[in-house]
């Protein structure tokens, strides 16, 4: 299950299909054709990783703009994350993006990515973000008591445009 490293910039991305917190189920084919943010973090409920999400909320006309879809994936239960993005609503806005549950199998999507910790059962901060064919454009990581830098991220990804 475990990805002894993560992808290389340029490869296909390992495929994957899972839920989202509404419930939704969602492959990684269905988003071909438009630029791919995945967003691994470690806990649904922890200081860094709501201020992360927040933060990246606040970045929806960004996000509209270049046509992405962004994934936050932990491997925390559904039910857990449906609560969690309840609670990172801001002005009454749901999130711009969906929450994925790697919580069984648990952690094969961060296995694939070669992002599981198993010490701890979480994914790593991690960002891939692929392109429109869904190939691997850039990698960003950080502790993970610290946030990542979403300016490096949405500079990347505005040279991202959709496919016509």
């Amino acid at each position: 299950m475990t990805a002894s490293r993560p992808p290389k910039l340029g490869e296909q991305a390992p495929s994957f299909s899972a839920r989202t917190h509404h419930g939704e189920s969602i492959t990684l084919e269905q988003l071909d054709g438009a630029p791919v943010l995945l967003m691994f973090y470690p806990f649904a409920f922890s200081a860094v990783c709501g201020s992360e999400l927040r933060a990246l909320a606040s970045r929806r006309a960004q996000i509209r703009e270049v046509g992405a879809t962004v994934l936050g994936i932990s491997c925390d239960p559904l039910h857990s994350l449906r609560a969690y993005a309840e609670s990172l609503r801001t002005g009454g806005e749901e999130l711009p993006f969906s929450l994925i549950s790697d919580f069984w199998p648990h952690g094969q999507i961060a296995g694939r990515y070669g992002v599981f910790d198993s010490e701890r059962g979480t994914a790593h901060r991690t960002s891939v973000l692929l392109d429109p064919q869904l190939r691997v454009a850039h990698l960003q990581s950080a502790p993970n008591a610290q946030v990542r830098d979403l300016d490096e991220t949405f500079s990347v990804l505005a040279g991202l445009r959709p496919r016509s």
